[in-house]
């Protein structure tokens, strides 16, 4: 592609995300007679009726009298729980504890259960189920159930006294148990974090130059995974070109208060020579403005989370054009210009002029401080931007409109101009995330966003990905 302004983008494909990827976190195994094993303790009992008889049998657990409740593991405020059972006459299902509270959400004669202190809630259930899902947040669980192999959103147990369950000091001492009780049989029970309902956000982890990272064939991409409400930072593999994505972790920021927050909007480079990851992130659960990070772990793997700091409010004299965060700020992307020495950074900020979301544009010697306006974007509503080197000439693109289907910005040294999508889909204020890529002796240009269809009632739980290729 000798020119981005003249590229024509191809749809290679567009999928829709519903809770269909898993990164495991525990299960319970039933190949063993854990019952009557006294050389180990799968898992532990913390309560158990004297009348109580259970089994593990055919790599089935099961209870034939009485009632009893085990450790599956530790309860942790963004994971899904998952089990499936069959109920003749009893209750199955899960009980999670905190040194605050506790909550217990099981099956029970063609009733969803719902017990947390005084409170107690029964639901009729429209038909009989085998799996059930529980999907935490803090201060709510949702409950899912599985038809024809896919998750099929039933209710939400909003619940006050798990509001902070995010809490390192709680959930840290958290526990998630399997309850049985009556006459019931469990084939399977694990827990995960997965993909949500949908996802957005979606930007390419770089190195410090701008340049996308690839490894064994895989990029690593930051993506917001959104929930029945709510959202968390994901992080995906993509094998460039295919519709092959893998859920590899979840990144999680600490603002200084304990609390494991699922701020989004992250744009994340690797430095080369000093060792370390380079982190600008959306603090929306701190007043919607901006945070920053260095650190040395790698977050694409795993639960993490990072130690972030609140950027330095404005005040209500402040220049919009100031380098202080205001209330709003958000999808930040920053890079270093090696060519001109010099850190280039971006950020989509609400304007009193236009009263709608611009890019304004700043230069620095230093990633995290000392940024100078050198420009903003055009009038419009504008989100999602990422800086693109084509070819030696650099690129920021954008995109811009509520109303609009692929309405897109691509800002160079010659201006602003519009992208050319053979099927315009995806937009609504897509992201702009434009990759070159290497692939055998050719760079391929790929454009990955998303559209705004909902995956809940929840505004901002969108959306269904798209990926384009320029020709």
């Amino acid at each position: 592609m000798e020119n981005l302004l003249n590229a024509e983008f191809k749809r290679k494909f567009s999928l829709s995300m519903y809770k269909n990827l898993k990164l495991k976190l525990g299960e319970m195994s039933f190949y063993k007679d854990f019952v009557t094993d006294t050389r180990g303790d799968l898992y532990p009992i913390l309560l158990k009726s004297d009348d109580c008889v259970e089994y593990v049998e055919a790599n089935r657990y099961g209870v034939r009298a009485g009632s009893v409740t085990r450790l599956i593991g530790q309860f942790f405020p963004y994971a899904t729980y998952e089990m499936t059972a069959t109920v003749k006459n009893g209750a199955v299902g899960f009980r999670f504890i905190l040194p605050s509270a506790e909550a217990e959400i099981a099956v029970s004669n063609g009733k969803l259960r719902y017990l947390c202190g005084e409170r107690k809630e029964e639901l009729d259930l429209p038909e009989s189920v085998g799996t059930m899902i529980v999907s935490c947040r803090p201060g709510a669980f949702d409950v899912y159930f599985k038809k024809n192999g896919k998750s099929e959103f039933f209710t939400t147990f909003a619940e006050e006294s798990f509001r902070n369950s995010n809490d390192y000091a709680e959930f840290s001492d958290g526990k998630a148990a399997l309850s049985v009780s009556g006459e019931a049989e469990v084939s399977e029970v694990s827990f995960y974090i997965d993909n949500g309902t949908s996802i957005a956000d979606m930007r390419p982890i770089r190195y410090e130059n701008g340049e996308v990272m690839i490894e064994n064939g895989k990029i690593y991409i930051t993506a917001s995974i959104r929930m029945q409400t709510g959202t968390f930072q994901g992080i995906f593999s993509w094998i460039p070109g295919t519709a092959e994505f893998e859920l590899t972790g979840a990144l999680f920021y600490d603002c200084g208060d304990g609390k494991w927050c699922g701020d989004v909007a992250a744009s994340l480079l690797w430095h080369r020579d000093e060792k370390l990851w380079y982190l600008w992130v959306c603090a929306f659960s701190h007043g919607h403005i901006l945070a920053h990070s260095t650190f040395e772990g790698d977050v694409r793997f795993g639960v993490n989370v990072i130690d972030v700091e609140l950027m330095a409010k404005a005040d209500a004299d402040t220049p919009i054009d100031a380098f202080l965060t205001f209330a709003g700020d958000e999808d930040p992307d920053f890079f270093y210009d090696a060519e001109n020495s010099r850190w280039l950074m971006a950020i989509c900020r609400r304007d009193p002029v236009i009263k709608n979301y611009r890019y304004f544009f700043f230069e620095s010697d230093s990633p995290f401080e000392g940024y100078k306006c050198i420009g903003k974007g055009r009038d419009g509503a504008e989100t999602g931007g990422s800086f693109v080197k084509v070819n030696g000439e650099q690129y920021f693109l954008c995109g811009n409109d509520f109303r609009a289907t692929s309405d897109y910005r691509i800002y160079g040294k010659h201006g602003m101009s519009a992208p050319n999508f053979d099927y315009p889909d995806g937009g609504f204020r897509g992201w702009g995330t434009l990759m070159p890529i290497k692939l055998g002796s050719r760079t391929r240009y790929f454009w990955l966003t998303f559209d705004r269809h909902r995956g809940s009632d929840y505004n901002w739980s969108y959306g269904n990905l798209y990926c384009f290729e320029a020709k």
